[in-house]
């Protein structure tokens, strides 16, 4: 870099500035003149900087051209040196010291919910927390028994879900208008976990013997089938499976929190959890078909899992229940009217919605206890619902190794769905969401929940809703809710045991609308980002086809995939000056860019990394139009030209003998002067007009040494060449690296802090030969 020096002697100075008269010289230019004449104005002291720009002295306060080593040199503060040894010392006096503002601290931290209540308003806010409580509590009965059927569980574990993990989140979690407890997907999830246990009791247990004792005495006769499809696990069991699967999803989640891993949920993408969501969708409405048909069909599992229910179906499909699928007919009918054209028509007009789920449970259990469905039409019910509080026991945690995998999908599945609706939820209404105690919170409600009969539970997307909207404040209306359940676990749950299972399956399918309309979100997420499309594409698609576990890693595995093609199909593109702005933008898109003779500025938009480093060199030579290899190739084969017309030429002087005039073949090359054969070597310059290439790296985040030794190639490559490569706008992880990889040793002044400081170096450096382009004081 040229030095620029200054020297200050007044309050206004002399500056010497080459002049041309011709009009438009300067550094511009590439026929700059070579006639300068040194002249010499004055410049305002305030202006302490100023340089040459097309030939005229600028003198805007514009920043001197630095290279990032002497800017770092001279502002960057030194770093703090510390062992670990004080770092693990400054820690455990952190944690040891005690006050009353750390007290306050690590009891809002640990129970959040001492922080929201210590605020609360009574008057304000316990009015809206009790009727939201109350409505949410309605919807909250028929769905924790329609889900707990989704989970091939007593329908009872659905209230137990809905009361228990509840409290837990109440007194841990940071979210305060989520409704947490049953949910479709975790239920179907659950269910596929039993599935898995019942083929490995079928195969080491006798069927008759399992058979016999656990058809449920509702089942009618003439749609069971073989024996094999009437295996089914006792009920003990079943709820003994959901205790472990809860306990240690529960703990997977804690231990995710106290590690600080809550940001794993950054790599589920929306388009992936839609995609997820709405095959999940398939697989719940598919579940139900038998319930609302009426007919037994044997449990399917493992791949194919739609393909093999929907055979079933179709097989015995002439064993309808005609009275079962009439009366689901019926509930899903009225469930849809009432939600779609009453609730959400007139949501502006109604403080709380119509609970129709509710309705719609009450009037199927009064029908089908008055008319007897389940003796007169064969319609199955609930049944014995057990009255009063579960005994607390210990999980059984047999055959652990065979649902190992969904221990994992399940705790981060339930977690993503919970974490990312409360922090909408959180943005909304203006406060702050911390994930890593929102794991701890699920996690300890999951292993609370473990010992009274509990499966995983998470938030729900449509009580959350409905929380939102009848005006919840705080968590205190999931108590309130959770209180509701406790009154039918208590004392009035048998009553629900008339209730068809087609009611609770038909609340199940129409509550599933939002989810499967998820397609109709396809040609937005089209237009707006190619990649999010395929990745719903490929996660629903396998999600539907194969099985939701293989669906969710295949789904996961492809958008790992998308982001290693993004950064592959990275551009590298070309840049130029805006006029009259500071703004370097393409030139192909903005108007007024005005691009500098012999330099080609180009921006790189990815990480420079293993993965994509021979991309980068491609498109950096395809952008710049500048080819090491191929300009190497052509200076090959001009040197040999002139080689052999230089043996000409000696020919031609031998006959001459010794003559001095310039001779007739190839004279602009060689010339016989002396006696002696001159010859012009080539140079990149008769090849290719660039000079100089400015690469702005303000939008690569990060590079590897891998990036690094490709870096430095690049500069080797057009150096030889006779090229010189420039960065700009470095950030402080890419110099670290650089530094480390030991690439400044040899390249420090090629990295410059701005794309106008890099351009202004490789003006001067291309016309120092006519003329100086700093100012000189004097």
């Amino acid at each position: 870099m040229p030095c620029l020096s200054t020297e200050i002697v007044s309050s206004e100075v002399m500056v010497k500035m080459p002049y041309d008269d011709q009009q438009g010289t300067g550094v511009d230019n590439p026929a700059f003149s070579s006639s300068l004449i040194m002249s010499e104005i004055k410049v305002e002291k305030t202006d302490s900087h100023a340089f040459i720009d097309n030939g005229k002295l600028t003198s805007s306060h514009q920043a001197l051209p630095t290279t990032e080593a002497k800017f770092r040199n001279d502002f960057l503060l030194p770093k703090e040196e510390t062992s670990l040894r004080e770092v693990f010392s400054d820690k455990f006096k952190k944690c040891c010291s005690c006050s009353k503002e750390r007290c306050n601290k690590i009891i809002d931290t640990l129970l959040p919910c001492y922080k929201v209540l210590r605020k609360y308003n009574l008057k304000l806010d316990l009015p809206n927390d009790i009727i939201c409580g109350l409505t949410v509590g309605i919807m909250q009965l028929p769905q924790g028994m329609a889900y707990a059927m989704l989970a091939e569980l007593p329908p009872v574990v659905g209230l137990y879900v809905s009361f228990f993990p509840v409290l837990i989140y109440f007194l841990l979690g940071t979210s305060r208008h989520i409704s947490t407890g049953t949910v479709a997907v975790i239920s179907l999830l659950t269910g596929s976990v039993i599935a898995k246990i019942t083929e490995v009791y079928k195969n080491n247990t006798g069927v008759d013997k399992l058979s016999n004792s656990s058809i449920n005495a509702n089942d009618t006769g003439g749609s069971l089938g073989n024996a094999q499809d009437a295996f089914v696990l006792p009920d003990d069991i079943k709820i003994g499976i959901a205790m472990s699967l809860s306990f240690l999803v529960g703990f997977t989640q804690i231990a995710l929190g106290l590690l600080r891993l809550g940001f794993v949920t950054t790599y589920i993408s929306d388009a992936l959890v839609g995609g997820f969501t709405t095959g999940t969708a398939v697989h719940v409405g598919t579940s139900q078909v038998k319930n609302i048909l009426g007919i037994k069909i044997p449990r399917t599992d493992g791949l194919f899992q739609i393909i093999n229910t929907y055979k079933y179906i179709f097989e015995r499909i002439v064993q309808t229940n005609i009275p079962t699928l009439v009366i689901s007919i019926i509930c899903m009918a009225l469930l849809y009217i009432v939600k779609e054209q009453v609730n959400q028509r007139f949501k502006k007009k109604l403080k709380i919605p119509v609970p129709i789920e509710l309705c719609v449970v009450i009037l199927g259990t009064v029908t089908s206890y008055v008319w007897n469905f389940n003796k007169r039409f064969r319609v199955q019910i609930v049944g014995d619902i057990p009255a009063g509080m579960p005994t607390p026991s210990y999980p059984s945690f047999q055959h652990v190794d065979v649902y190992i995998t969904e221990i994992f999908i399940i705790a981060i599945i339930s977690f993503a769905q919970s974490v990312s609706l409360a922090a909408l939820m959180a943005k909304r209404h203006n406060y702050s969401l911390d994930s890593n105690q929102e794991l701890i919170a699920f996690g300890a409600g999951n292993v609370f929940g473990s010992f009274f009969s509990c499966y995983p539970y998470a938030a729900s997307v449509s009580r959350s809703s409905v929380q939102e909207s009848a005006g919840g404040k705080t968590q205190l209306a999931s108590l309130i809710s959770s209180s509701m359940v406790l009154i039918v676990i208590l004392w009035i749950g048998y009553l629900f045991e008339s209730l068809p299972n087609c009611v609770l399956s038909a609340i199940i399918v129409v509550a599933l609308k939002s989810l499967i309309l998820q397609f109709l979100e396809l040609p937005q997420i089209w237009r707006t980002s190619k990649y999010d499309f395929f990745i719903w594409v490929v996660t629903c698609f396998f999600t539907v086809i194969l099985h939701v576990d293989y669906g969710l890693i295949i789904g996961l595995g492809f958008s790992f995939f998308t982001v290693v093609i993004r950064t592959q199909r990275a551009v590298v593109s070309p840049m130029s000056k805006i006029s009259d702005t500071e703004v370097y933008r393409d030139p192909n898109k903005y108007t007024k860019a005005k691009q500098k003779p012999g330099i080609k500025i180009v921006g790189f938009n990815s990480p420079l990394y293993f993965a994509n480093g021979d991309v980068f060199v491609t498109k950096l030579q395809r952008t710049t139009g500048v080819k090491p290899e191929k300009i190497k190739k052509q200076l090959r084969r001009m040197t040999m030209k002139h080689i052999l017309s230089r043996k000409d030429n000696l020919s031609a002087e031998e006959k001459t003998k010794g003559s001095s005039t310039e001779s007739a073949t190839d004279a602009s090359i060689n010339t016989v002067m002396n006696g002696k054969v001159e010859s012009y070597t080539p140079t990149r310059a008769d090849i290719c007009p660039v000079h100089h290439i400015v690469i702005d790296f303000s939008a690569v985040p990060f590079i590897d040494t891998v990036g690094a030794k490709v870096l430095k190639q690049v500069l080797d490559e057009y150096s030889k060449i006779d090229i010189k490569v420039f960065l700009a706008c470095v950030a402080d992880d890419v110099w670290s690296v650089l530094e480390t990889t030991k690439f400044l040793e040899k390249y420090s002044d090629h990295i410059f802090t701005t794309l106008d400081s890099a351009v202004a170096i490789s003006l001067h450096d291309e016309d120092n030969k006519d003329f100086h382009c700093a100012v000189t004081y004097i």
